[in-house]
Order: C-alpha cells, then sequence, then structure tokens
C-alpha cells in the first residue's frame, strides 16, 4: 500500500520529500504541476509523510475521501513515465546518473531496534533455574522458548542442551546399572555393574553428538539443538502449551509506540511496521569495513512478517522463513588475465522455493510476496570494492549475513580465526 500526493502539492512541488526518499519514488516531469509517487517502488517507509511542509501526502487508505481521485492521478502517471537514466554534464554527455547510495539514510540510522519479547516475572526466573531440564526438550521447543525470552541470559537452546547433556553422563549410566541388577542387591565392582556403566556413557556421548550435529557440522549455518531421548515424548506436549500460553508468559508493550521518523503506530509489537525491518526487506541495512587485508560486508536479512491485513488472511507466521542467497564476484581473479582494480561484489536474496515444484517451500507465502510494493520476495544488493580477491567466504547467523572479502588471494590466506559462537564459549 503506496503512499499518494493529493492537492495541496500542486503548483507547490516542494522536493523535500525527494530529498528522503531512500528508493527515489517521487517524480515529475516538465510541465506537470505536481509530484508523483510511483507506486510500484514506494516501500511504505513513511519519510516522505512528515517532510513535506504542505501536509499533502497521505498513505493511500488514508487518503481524505475529496482527494481519492489522486490515487489514481498518481498511478496513471507512471503509466508513460520514463525515468531518466543519462544526463548531459559537459564533455560527458550521456555519463551515468550516479542516484542514491546503497545504504539506509543517514537520518534513519539511529532508529532504535524492535523490542526484544521478554518473560515475565517469575516466569524468566524459573526458566533460568530450569534449563537443565528444559534442556531435554525438541529443538522447536527451546527455539521459540528462547526467542520468548529475548536474551540468552536467561535460556539459551545452545547452553541448556550442553547442561542436559552432561546431566545424561551420570543420568544414563545409572538408569543402566540400576537395571542390569534388577530384582538383585547391585554391586557397584562387579563386571555387569561396570558394562552398564559403560554402556551409559557411550550412550550419553553418542545421543550428545547427534543434538550437537548442526555445530559441528560446517554447513549449518542456523544450528538446531536436538532433544534428549525421553524429551521427545514431552515435547509433543511442552511445545503446543507453549505456543498457547505465549500472551501470558511474555510482557506485551502497554501502549503504542513510534518509530520516527515517520510515526509509524502499531497495536501490537512494534517490529511489525519498524522502519528499520522494512529496510532490511530490501537489503538496505548493512555496512561495510575495510581491514588492513579484507573487506567484512554484513547484510541484515528480515526477521519479521509485516504486520498487515493479508497476515491474517493467509495466516502467516511471526518470523520471516531464512532467505536463500547467492553471492559472486563480478571480476573473479584470473592468472591470464589483467586484473581490474574494482571488484563488484553482489548477494541476491529470495525466500526459498522447492527445486521440484518450483513453489515456495511454505506456500502461506504464495499469494502475499512479490503481489505488494511493501513485501517483496527478496533483495539484490552491490558493493564495488578495490581489489583482487579468487574467493570470499560467508556466514550467516543470527539473520546476519557476513562476507569476507580478501583483498588479493584466497580466503584461506588470510589465516583468520573462525567465529567463536556465544553457545560454544557457555556449552
Amino acid at each position: 500500500m503506496a503512499y499518494v500526493i493529493c492537492e495541496p502539492c500542486v503548483d507547490v512541488k516542494d522536493t523535500a520529500c525527494v530529498d528522503v526518499c531512500p528508493v527515489d519514488c517521487i517524480h515529475t516531469s516538465e510541465g506537470e504541476n505536481q509530484l508523483y509517487i510511483d507506486p510500484d517502488v514506494c516501500i511504505d517507509c513513511a519519510a516522505c509523510e512528515p517532510a513535506c511542509p504542505v501536509e499533502a501526502i497521505f498513505i493511500q487508505s488514508d487518503v481524505p475521501s475529496q482527494w481519492e481521485s489522486y490515487i489514481e492521478i498518481n498511478s496513471k502517471f507512471f503509466e508513460t513515465f520514463v525515468k531518466p537514466e543519462t544526463e548531459d554534464s559537459g564533455d560527458e554527455a550521456g555519463k551515468t546518473k550516479q542516484g542514491k547510495q546503497q545504504g539506509v539514510p543517514e537520518e534513519f540510522v539511529q532508529i532504535p531496534d524492535a523490542p526484544d519479547s521478554r518473560l515475565r516475572t517469575p516466569y524468566n526466573l524459573l526458566v533460568m533455574l530450569g534449563q537443565p531440564i528444559l534442556g531435554a526438550f525438541s529443538a522447536n521447543f527451546k527455539t521459540r522458548l528462547e526467542e520468548m525470552a529475548g536474551s540468552t541470559r536467561v535460556f539459551s537452546a545452545a547452553v541448556s542442551t550442553g547442561i542436559n547433556s552432561l546431566i545424561n553422563l551420570t543420568l544414563y549410566p545409572l538408569i543402566l546399572f540400576f537395571i542390569g541388577f534388577q530384582g538383585q542387591a547391585p554391586d557397584l565392582f562387579s563386571s555387569r555393574g561396570n558394562l552398564m556403566i559403560f554402556l551409559g556413557i557411550v550412550i550419553a556421548i553418542t545421543e550428545g553428538i547427534y543434538r550437537f550435529k548442526d555445530e559441528l557440522s560446517s554447513t549449518a549455518e542456523q544450528p538446531r539443538y536436538g532433544a534428549a531421548f525421553y524429551g521427545w515424548f514431552a515435547s509433543l506436549i511442552a511445545t503446543p502449551l507453549l505456543i498457547g500460553l505465549r500472551s501470558a508468559l511474555v510482557v506485551t508493550p502497554a501502549a503504542h509506540r513510534t518509530t520516527m521518523p515517520g510515526a509509524v503506530e502499531t497495536d501490537g509489537a512494534i517490529y511489525t511496521d519498524d522502519i528499520k525491518e522494512r529496510y532490511r526487506r530490501y537489503g538496505m541495512v548493512n555496512q561495510v569495513s575495510e581491514m588492513a587485508d579484507y573487506y567484512q560486508i554484513e547484510i541484515e536479512f528480515p526477521r519479521w512478517v509485516p504486520n498487515s491485513a493479508a497476515k491474517q488472511t493467509h495466516d502467516l507466521p511471526d518470523r520471516m522463513p531464512h532467505y536463500d542467497y547467492e553471492v559472486c564476484l563480478s571480476s573473479p581473479y584470473s592468472v591470464d588475465a589483467i586484473s581490474a582494480p574494482e571488484t563488484t561484489v553482489t548477494v541476491q536474496t529470495q525466500l526459498p522455493v522447492d527445486p521440484k515444484t518450483g513453489q515456495m517451500e511454505d506456500p502461506r507465502f504464495e499469494e502475499v510476496v512479490g503481489r505488494t510494493s511493501s513485501f517483496p520476495n527478496g533483495f539484490t544488493s552491490i558493493f564495488p570494492i578495490e581489489a583482487q580477491p579468487e574467493d570470499f567466504h560467508t556466514t550467516y547467523r543470527n539473520r546476519v549475513l557476513e562476507i569476507i572479502v580478501p583483498k588479493t588471494g584466497t580466503y584461506e590466506e588470510l589465516a583468520l580465526e573462525p567465529t567463536v559462537h556465544y553457545a560454544k564459549l557457555k556449552g
């Protein structure tokens, strides 16, 4: 749902809105008496609305009845409008316009992050103390509980699983020891007792390796920590119970909150309409850092499904699926060619698609994604860097894609220490 410029702009054409638009979707042409917003490009960021000195800009659903005709006027303007691609500048005729640079405009950089959910008191204390037991539950249960806790200090799926695995190193040998002497007096130093203890230790270690297989695998980008043998059955009841009691367990903001600029009001959690989250859906929350021997590129991926009527209509989840992504170098290093002084790193993303059917893995998104400008199917980010790399290295964790691009040579030659995950420090 795009923004619309109405009658107060006529014969005024103040360009303050053009200056703050992050996607360059506000245009006019010679002979026109007002500005227009391209509904197919507008991302509903609300930056233009407060910038307009004559209050001529409204979101489409809030356009006053006397100006509803301007919705069609804005749309029709772009049926024939052609955005200029080149400009004549002295001797450099036909030079391509530079346009706006990739990234979040300066005035949006300091937007506060959406508040994390957190458990009510005393549930947070109970969860913290109950981690040795809760670590036995399924990965789905622990992921949801970690999200609700809002802090790994209260609950961490990795830490709780690690503690539970250590407990099982004692629990399993004891259980097997007493099973081995069922109906008899247990003898700790007998061969049968030693065998039962040994089997219990082997089972506990094997189970622990399986539960942490994602952490041990170099291909797993979002580790999931499995359940103990006895935790699977409890999870069948505990997981739906946790989902049903979410509203009672989690603290909910008591009043409307707003983000500035734009003053977007929402009834629920602010993340659903946070301006910074909208920028994430277009890959615009990113950062490029130049180190001594390499470049570090970080891109934040979308976290939350936009709060709209479509979300309720199609029963969409709160969290966005993890995007598929592809990273490529436009001018990779070659010994047979002269290296270009500049390399372009291109990142292309889209929501995951089943290769067999060609449809999205979560079919609920089929009717929503790509059908509105505020909910794109993915994004493309382009980063020019001055380097001649042979390869690059990517790490995806906590919805952030990190790309390491060496200035010369390969990633292995940098000999960088691998990122240490918090869970590994605590687990």
